[in-house]
């Protein structure tokens, strides 16, 4: 049976979510951002309002715009839970990006039918659709690269498969610049040398390409023929690997400038708050507390340093957190306008070696244990610790905690 992959992408969605989480917006043109459009709602785009484009700009083209902030957390469920919805119906799925994933339909019985594919992307595209209330759009094709290009064509909420045999009729109909990987400067370059269309491309020798180009000649002409580009002299095999748990768990975020100690002091505490609650939930400890700092003149600095004993104790990691924070504003009296911290040489819980009389401190393990059920019960948000206070007032608050600036910066 020759390779089938399907790729989804969720329509619109960080505009989507916030048309889901208020009704009242149903229909009405919707951006999410701050300064520029990270996502926009199919009713926004109809009215001109598109992804990287200014704010300022959307609202000019379209009065009516209603602009929304994002909220990370929340967006990260939903992405979530339409990740578990394909795993429910296909055995490998790789996440990609904050709304595109792969699935791998090899060795699935309703291949074998008419129309198999597609049926099960029916199938998906409906359980989705029930248990998120998103939209996604579906490609299926022989590889990734012509799976992702026929997600174009579905958009939005719709599906299409690309027959086998069918690639180099369906590729020969795009232009150059629909090609994955081939971006605005890549695409001015090929029109300079009169390639407009893949056939076009699909022409030129491989040789040529590679001397003109570099390495991107080699994967465009592997890609013209439908390959996920090339590894030495022949196309790479197509593949969806299984999305592994991360080595580190990050979460970071921007704000407007600010060199308030309080204030960056309670980002620091709430997005470490957040990055302890997933360590404890995926039964994992932390070795190494690493921050970063982004400055208002583009500079970033990093420090990062090592307990003595792995833990997933919010205040312990909190405490080594704050160390390196005073440090770094120290070194650079700049306004800040990035956050970001993350934990890694994660362990597992189980069998680690414990502290010689450490009945206190499994009593404080004990009490964030009992934090994170409170808080998997009633929202994130009702519960507000330590230095994190001082985000009250300054931030919206809600049952899932504090809405950040920028949840596409947001992990």
């Amino acid at each position: 049976m020759p390779p089938r992959i399907l790729h989804l992408d969720i329509d619109g969605f960080l505009a989507s979510v916030e048309q889901i989480l208020d009704p009242a917006l149903k229909g009405r043109p919707v951006a999410v951002g701050s300064g520029v459009v990270a996502s926009r709602s199919y009713e926004a785009k109809a009215r001109g309002v598109e992804t990287a484009m200014s704010m300022l700009e959307a609202r000019r083209r379209c009065p009516e715009l209603v602009v929304r902030d994002g909220d990370a957390q929340v967006v990260e469920r939903f992405r979530q839970r339409v990740a578990e919805v394909l795993g429910d119906f296909v055995p490998v799925v790789e996440v990609c990006s904050l709304d595109d994933m792969y699935g791998d339909l090899r060795g699935l019985v309703e291949l074998r039918q008419p129309r198999g594919a597609v049926e099960l992307a029916e199938r998906i595209r409906s359980a989705v659709r029930q248990v998120t209330g998103l939209s996604v759009s579906q490609g299926i094709g022989s590889s990734r690269t012509l799976a992702r290009m026929a997600t174009c064509h579905a958009k939005p909420g719709g599906i299409l498969e690309v027959p086998v045999g069918e690639e180099m009729n369906f590729l020969d109909s795009h232009a150059v610049e629909d090609l994955p990987g081939v971006g605005r400067r890549s695409a001015e370059l090929l029109h300079a040398l009169r390639l407009h269309k893949v056939s076009d491309l699909r022409r030129v020798e491989r040789e040529l390409l590679r001397q003109t180009f570099g390495k991107r000649g080699e994967d465009l002409f592997w890609r013209a023929r439908g390959f996920d580009a090339g590894l030495g002299a022949e196309p790479r095999e197509p593949e969806v690997a299984a999305t592994v748990p991360s080595q580190s768990i990050s979460r970071e975020t921007s704000f407007e400038a600010s060199d308030c100690r309080d204030f960056l002091f309670g980002m620091l505490a709430y997005l470490l708050d957040r990055a302890a609650t997933e360590l404890r939930g995926r039964e994992l400890l932390a070795k190494r507390v690493s921050l970063r700092l982004r400055f208002v003149d583009g500079m970033s600095r990093e420090q990062q340093r090592s307990l003595t004993q792995a833990s997933d104790r919010t205040d312990e990691l909190q405490e080594l957190a704050r160390s390196l924070c005073l440090r770094l504003l120290d070194e650079r009296r700049v306004l800040v306008r990035l956050l970001g911290v993350s934990l890694g040489t994660l362990l597992p819980r189980v069998g680690a070696q414990g502290e010689l009389f450490a009945a206190e401190e499994e009593r404080r393990g004990g009490l964030f244990a009992a934090l994170d059920r409170v808080r998997g019960r009633h929202g994130f948000g009702k519960l507000v610790l330590g230095n994190a206070n001082e985000l009250l007032g300054r931030l919206p608050n809600g049952d899932q905690g504090f809405r950040l600036r920028t949840p596409s910066l947001s992990k």
